[in-house]
């Protein structure tokens, strides 16, 4: 008899009690862990979504800082008459494709009072936009446009031009042009970034 009791010193019954207690134990590691993983998982999605969300922000700025860099030179002529060498007779100095995601434009780059094949343009072309600099400069060409947008991770999923024109005296026109771009990272889909942006106003006589 000493001996049985020796081999079972706690009750019986208690070791249901220990069982159960233990499996409660699991189960609330368990719902812990299932917790914890969720908010992780959830932290890491926000994450990896402002980031992706930051670096399409960064990249519209940058591309929209190049685009308004150079029409800001539309027109520059150093021979000019005027004493503000942006005043020119020519209202050529932009045109536009039928579609508007093209703009083409020229300035004295060299400064030598002529423009001698100083063409420029901006493109949307497959998802991001390209810069042109050449002597025969056509928005349907395809040599020399050089991509100047990240298109290995970021989409420009539309990009307009629009010249507006506004008369500032009798014979003056004011010219300039407004920027319209919509980009997303092609990680994020359902987030689309919308920017607008105007060149410096061009004197037209």
């Amino acid at each position: 008899m000493h001996l049985v009791k020796s081999l079972f010193p706690f009750p019986v019954h208690g070791a249901g009690f220990v069982l159960f207690e233990t499996m409660i134990s699991i189960v609330l590691v368990g719902v812990i862990s299932v917790g914890f993983y969720s908010v992780f998982t959830t932290h890491e999605v926000q994450k990896n979504r402002a980031e992706q969300y930051y670096l399409a922000q960064q990249e519209a700025k940058n591309v929209l800082i190049i685009m308004q860099r150079e029409l800001n030179r539309a027109g520059y002529n150093l021979d000019s008459e005027e004493a503000n060498p942006f005043i020119y007779s020519n209202d050529q100095i932009y045109s536009l494709n039928l579609r508007k995601d093209c703009i083409l434009y020229r300035y004295d780059r060299n400064e030598d009072g002529v423009f001698s094949g100083e063409n420029f343009g901006f493109r949307l072309h497959n998802g991001g936009i390209q810069l042109r600099k050449g002597s025969e400069v056509s928005c349907e060409g395809g040599l020399g446009w050089e991509m100047i947008s990240d298109t290995a991770s970021i989409e420009v999923s539309s990009l307009q031009f629009t010249i507006v024109q506004q008369y500032t005296s009798p014979q003056r026109v004011k010219s300039y042009v407004i920027i319209a771009l919509n980009i997303r990272h092609r990680h994020l889909m359902d987030m689309e970034l919308s920017f607008f942006r105007n060149s410096s106003a061009r004197a037209l006589l």
